[in-house]
């Protein structure tokens, strides 16, 4: 049996010093692994608040978008540009086409105003195919119960 001293000696002895230390140890390790990109933006940004680093990257990601979307305008102005200009070089011989078709005999037309087809959709004078004409619905009538329906 042991006396009552005994037993008191093993809780004399402190475990505090060497609490502390591990907690100490082991909040670093939790903070440092969980905050690698706070000390990255710190490193790019100074130390500074998160708040004021996230305004920061928000400010440079507008600035980036306003730079590829004036990029991707200037792109497609000079295709816009470069199309155009195929389109003025290719314009002489679209107007000969249009010469020609335009030269054709009257007696071609009027045949082909005669058949069924072309007299549902008449064609413009620039040959583009126009839709016939749609009758408008007739107007909307109040709802009524018929013959054999009752409300009873």
């Amino acid at each position: 049996m042991k006396k009552p001293d005994m037993l008191l000696t093993d809780i004399e002895r402190s475990i505090f010093a060497k609490a502390l230390v591990i907690s100490i140890i082991a909040h670093a390790a939790l903070l440092g692994g969980t905050s690698f990109s706070l000390f990255a933006d710190w490193g790019k940004y100074g130390v500074h608040s998160p708040s004021y680093i996230n305004a920061q990257k928000s400010k440079e990601n507008k600035e980036a978008e306003a730079e590829r979307r004036k990029a991707a305008a200037e792109e497609k102005a000079a295709e816009e540009a470069k199309k155009a200009e195929a389109e003025k070089a290719a314009a002489p011989a679209k107007d000969a086409a249009k010469d020609a078709k335009a030269a054709a005999p009257a007696a071609t037309n009027a045949a082909n105003a005669a058949t069924p087809a072309t007299a549902a959709t008449p064609a413009a004078e620039d040959g583009k195919v126009t839709p016939p004409e749609v009758e408008p619905l007739p107007p909307k009538k109040e709802f009524q119960l018929g013959d054999d329906l009752s409300l009873d």
